[in-house]
């Protein structure tokens, strides 16, 4: 449940914070650390969500750790034309140079073939799709982890855009990232890839219980 919806339905106070608000306002703000920078070698998780036009394609990065730090690799905008799909994998190619990259978390819709050839290549792409029962609990540990100033962020201004453009959908599967209408030009891909980053990254690190998701 939002704080919003929580707070006036459950405690009875009124509330100035927006009703579709994901994130207390403030907290994306008071995790962000320009001080700290993901080194070469560093054990990684990239997060992946991919567009095929239209629409933004992002790569993220979290690292393996007790206090994840997440950064903006890599922002594709392709309004009104196809995403340069070379590129992408190229980038994803760099990222797996530069860090040691455990796993590259990504929704196989549309980029199945992608993520097969950079799996041919011995890179650890894994399908993360974008279901109900997997993102749910995802965004409910990533929200956990910025109110309780768990991880940090590099303070990338398209990444904060994105988390603040980001709304919670809540229906009878749960609750879940969203944007605020679908025809909306208000991107949240790279608030999505950090969700999914986040959450393997701390999987990985062993911060929570590993489950399985449909």
């Amino acid at each position: 449940m939002r704080e919003a919806s929580f707070r006036r339905a459950r405690l009875c106070q009124l509330t100035d914070q927006l009703e579709e608000a994901w994130l207390p306002p403030g907290a994306w703000a008071a995790c962000a650390d320009a001080a700290s920078v993901i080194v070469d070698g560093q054990e990684v998780v990239l997060g992946f969500d991919g567009s095929f036009n239209g629409d933004t394609t992002v790569l993220v990065v979290a690292t393996v750790a007790e206090r994840p730090h997440i950064d903006l690799v890599e922002l594709w905008d392709a309004a009104g034309a196809q995403v340069p799909i070379v590129d992408v994998e190229e980038a994803i190619r760099q990222a797996c140079r530069r860090w040691r990259v455990l796993e590259i978390a990504a929704d196989p819709f549309r980029w199945a073939r992608s993520l097969q050839l950079l799996d041919a290549e011995g890179l650890p792409a894994v399908e993360y799709p974008q279901s109900p029962g997997r993102m749910m609990p995802a965004t409910s540990r990533f929200y956990e982890a910025v109110v309780n100033q768990q991880i940090t962020h590099s303070g990338d201004s398209r990444l904060a855009r994105h988390v603040g453009n980001a709304i919670l959908k809540e229906d009878a599967r749960g609750a879940r990232l969203a944007k605020e209408r679908k025809d909306s030009p208000r991107r949240i891909d790279a608030a999505v890839a950090a969700v999914m980053a986040h959450d393997r990254a701390a999987a990985l690190a062993g911060t929570v219980r590993v489950g399985i998701y449909l």
